[in-house]
């Protein structure tokens, strides 16, 4: 078996790192050659300092990428802009001219580099809140249960198992207790909390996770169903009626009065320009929500402009604010970087907006739904002696 070459390893990179983002643009003629052509020279020294950066960031038995923003990511994205800077240039000495401004916002927009969502998810980054549903109090410790005589799972957790709606003041809507937002209502919440599995002594990996979210509905919800949807996070950056152009406040309260479902919804990064790996780089929250589309239309909200954060406003200020946080590190018993063993989201609405919405869509009709799951993994089996 033959070793790679220096041109295959540059390819290599180029199909790991951009991939997406030049079938994005279009692949513009010449980029992903120039790029592969100005990574063939610099192969090796890559290398060599991604082994440095792993064994200075990891100890010698761990598996995981640590993570961090490694220099085979550095030295890609510098060549694919440095590419990018001439490519009008280069069209224009073939004789192809095009309207400079338009060109080079289109080309951007899909070449940026892919930290856009990640530096809006740092941005909106906030101390662990105490904010969630009175029933999930217990949850406000974390992780107790990686105490050796802890109780595993935690007998809260699992008294809400198969609880999907909570009732009575528990069904009440959570109030924020935190400032500048106290009186808001939290209207999702989204908390994963997890510890890694070790050796010596074997610990297993444990996680509890909690979502709560306001849905409207005329009776139970589903079954195995969560309180919260899915979506794209374009609504934290783009106009609704840019993405909706047919939806205005009058059709989404027609929708709102009459449909059920959550009111907020989890994002899926997948395949979103600007959205880096979740797990090393500048890296993404693990979770965001942000309010469903109807909603926003309903009230008549935009994005800040420029969006920085997750915010969505009106002529009155600040309306919709999706807060992130993460914390409390753990190890796994090795040498490698402590990692959070917390990851949370929740999204928040102003009062008076909030009044609105239930005007729209009934109180009767307004329920709080909540989803708390366990799961508990062995660690994997230890690697035979002799072997890294």
């Amino acid at each position: 078996m033959t070793s790679a070459t220096p041109e295959d390893r540059a390819e290599g990179l180029v199909h790991l790192f951009l991939d997406v983002r030049l079938e994005d643009a279009n692949e513009p003629p010449g980029l992903r050659g120039a790029i592969v052509d100005r990574l063939v020279g610099q192969v090796d020294g890559i290398g060599k300092r991604f082994g440095d950066q792993i064994d200075h960031l990891r100890s010698p038995s761990a598996r995981r990428i640590p993570n961090a923003y490694l220099v085979d990511e550095e030295v890609v994205e510098n060549e694919l802009q440095a590419g990018a800077a001439g490519i009008r240039t280069a069209r224009a000495l073939e004789g192809v001219l095009s309207d400079p401004r338009r060109f080079e916002h289109n080309l951007a927009q899909r070449l940026a580099p892919n930290a856009r969502w990640a530096l809006r998810g740092e941005a909106s980054r906030v101390p662990r809140p105490s904010t969630r549903a009175r029933t999930l109090d217990w949850s406000l410790t974390p992780i107790p249960w990686i105490e050796d005589d802890a109780q595993w799972p935690p007998a809260d957790a699992v008294a809400l198992t198969d609880v999907r709606q909570l009732t009575g003041a528990d069904g009440e809507p959570v109030r924020v207790s935190e400032e500048p937002y106290k009186g808001w209502v939290q209207i999702g919440m989204f908390e994963l909390q997890a510890t890694l599995a070790t050796r010596y002594p074997d610990i297993a990996a444990r996680q509890i996770l909690i979502a709560t979210g306001l849905e409207a509905c005329d009776g139970p919800p589903p079954a195995n169903s969560m309180p919260l949807s899915r979506t794209t996070p374009d609504l934290w950056a783009v106009c609704y009626d840019d993405l909706a152009p047919n939806l205005d406040g009058e059709r989404a309260r027609i929708a709102l009065s009459s449909t059920r479902g959550p009111l907020a919804a989890l994002i899926d990064y997948e395949g979103q320009p600007g959205a880096p790996a979740h797990d090393r780089g500048v890296g993404l929250p693990r979770f965001t929500l942000v309010p469903r589309i109807e909603v926003i239309a309903l009230l008549g909200l935009h994005p800040e402009t420029p969006a920085l954060r997750h915010a969505l406003v009106d002529h009155n200020g600040a309306a919709a604010v999706g807060r992130q946080w993460r914390g409390f590190l753990i190890h796994d018993g090795s040498y490698s970087p402590l990692e959070p063993s917390i990851h949370g989201a929740d999204l928040l609405l102003r009062p008076d907006l909030y009044d609105i919405l239930v005007n729209t869509i009934g109180e009767e009709r307004i329920a709080v739904g909540v989803t708390v799951s366990h799961s508990e993994n062995a660690p994997p089996p230890s690697a035979p002696e002799g072997h890294d």
